[in-house]
């Protein structure tokens, strides 16, 4: 158990550790190379966006299908080969499929976003065979490539592209192309590692493995997968979306003339820096939530109600002492640090974007593992019911702010953060209802009112001459303030102890 339990923290510490490199990549990108062109960033990420959904469709399933009857042709090389080669199968012909269906909407729909849309098709069969790759090495334990591939080898391709273009050695139309290449390659050199790793060779006969009953069991479990992931990517990446077709041709408070299409974009690419700069406060999550997810399994299974309450509350503490501690870092500060970069003009549009996008991530955070208990629980379904609910509400908050209010991306902000604050609030109480356990208690209170008071005061007080003088003034004073005040009310404990151990030995 101990040898057990040391692995899953060396994998932990390994999948923290990318993520953290993958997270410093991408911060530098954001505020010091991307900024210099956002009608191009907003291109791709609308065409990543894009990607990311219809990969959905192209898998529809598959990739789930691939992991959950792994064990069942385990045993038996050939089979597994059948099964492995079929699921490609299905998902070239899902994506031509689809593709003809999406390429004919694209030229019903008038718009000129849509025009990006064979972009996305091309990424996202990239992100198809990537996925039926990567969930392949998983069923053999090996995910250190795909994860590196996935993690690093964008965040590496895109920035060298996005400096080609700002050097004025290749065409805006031409990084699009090199943008797909680098997907293409990547799913190539996933296609070998897996071939290589699982010692595949490719065999087309599905009726060996795919008999009348396992196909309606495995379709019907794919369904019910596919509709899972296009819910929750509805859900979590319409916004890239959505931005380019509503702002477009609509006169805003700002522009009260009507958008043009690169305005559109480069709204898109101001959205996108807001929203990469508000997921690096997730990042500690992503590495609890890993190592809690088979702790609350195991109390689940053992109707182990108490302790998965309390450790529901311990983690919801940590993460919302980790969250607010930086969220109002940023917001004392945020003015000030981009006013002294290179990149300052294009940098200020996006602050009221990253505070609203990272209030929203601190409320998902207080929230704790909410959606790890719906999922392994016996109410598993509920948690397609939420989504749902989140995929409506953030759509329709999308359309009426955008297009209706005309806030645009600022509009968008709050789609997100009001859905999401009702797709939480949605979780919590049929949790409780279910459970009789939530994940507040009085120190959360206690601390947001510490919070709160600090940069009420500290934000009213005068500047200096000197910015970094005024960053080091107020940052650093509610650093320390309420640093002492997280210590106090041990909301991190392993801070508490890390301090109490340093202390034995001096």
């Amino acid at each position: 158990m101990e040898k057990h339990q040391k692995e899953v923290s060396s994998q932990t510490l390994k999948f923290s550790i990318i993520n953290y490199i993958g997270a410093a990549i991408g911060i530098v990108s954001t505020l010091f190379i991307y900024p210099n062109d956002k009608e191009f960033l907003g291109i791709i990420r609308y065409i990543f966006d894009g990607a990311q959904i219809l990969m959905a469709f192209f898998v529809f399933g598959t990739s789930q299908s691939l992991v959950n009857y792994f064990p069942r042709f385990k045993e038996s090389a050939e089979k597994r080969n059948i099964f492995f080669s079929t699921t490609l199968c299905i998902v070239l012909l899902n994506t031509l499929f689809f593709s003809i269906i999406f390429l004919i909407i694209s030229n019903v729909v008038s718009g000129y976003a849509f025009h990006y849309i064979k972009y996305s098709i091309v990424v996202g069969f990239a992100f198809a065979i990537m996925d039926v790759c990567k969930r392949q090495a998983s069923n053999y334990k090996k995910i250190a490539v795909p994860t590196v591939l996935e993690r690093f080898s964008i965040k590496l391709f895109f920035p060298a592209i996005f400096l080609l273009l700002l050097a004025g050695y290749i065409t805006m139309h031409t990084g699009i192309i090199l943008y797909m290449i680098c997907f293409l390659m990547i799913m190539i050199i996933a296609l070998w590692y897996v071939k290589k790793v699982a010692n595949i060779q490719f065999t087309f006969q599905p009726k060996k493995v795919f008999t009348t009953a396992f196909r309606k069991e495995y379709a019907k479990y794919s369904l019910f997968a596919f509709f899972s992931i296009l819910g929750s990517l509805l859900a979590f990446k319409i916004d890239g979306i959505m931005i380019p077709n509503l702002i477009e041709n609509e006169p805003t408070a700002m522009l009260p003339q009507f958008v043009s299409n690169s305005t559109a974009m480069t709204a898109n690419g101001t959205y996108s820096i807001g929203v990469v700069l508000a997921a690096t406060l997730a990042i500690p999550a992503i590495g609890l939530y890993t190592i809690y997810s088979p702790i609350i399994t195991e109390y689940i299974a053992k109707d182990n109600i108490t302790s998965l309450g309390k450790k529901y509350q311990e983690v919801s503490k940590l993460l919302f002492a980790i969250g607010g501690f930086l969220l109002c870092c940023i917001f004392l500060g945020v003015d000030d640090l981009f006013s002294i970069l290179p990149t300052r003009e294009n940098l200020i549009d996006t602050i009221p974007v990253i505070l609203i996008l990272s209030f929203n991530v601190v409320i998902d955070m207080s929230t704790s593992f909410n959606s790890h208990i719906l999922l392994y629980s016996k109410y598993y379904r509920f948690n397609m019911v939420a989504i749902a609910i989140l995929v409506v509400l953030n759509i329709s908050l999308n359309i009426y702010f955008i297009k209706y209010l005309h806030w645009g991306i600022e509009g968008a902000a709050y789609a997100t953060l009001i859905s999401m604050t009702l797709y939480n609030s949605v979780k919590l109480i049929f949790i409780y209802s279910k459970y009789k356990i939530q994940p507040f208690t009085k120190k959360h209170v206690l601390l947001l009112l510490c919070f709160l008071a600090s940069v009420s005061v500290l934000h009213n007080v005068p500047n200096t001459a000197y910015v970094i003088l005024d960053i080091i003034l107020k940052v650093g004073t509610f650093m320390l303030l309420n640093g002492f005040v997280i210590y106090k009310l041990r909301m991190i404990p392993a801070l508490n102890d890390w301090i109490s151990e340093k202390r034995r030995f001096k």
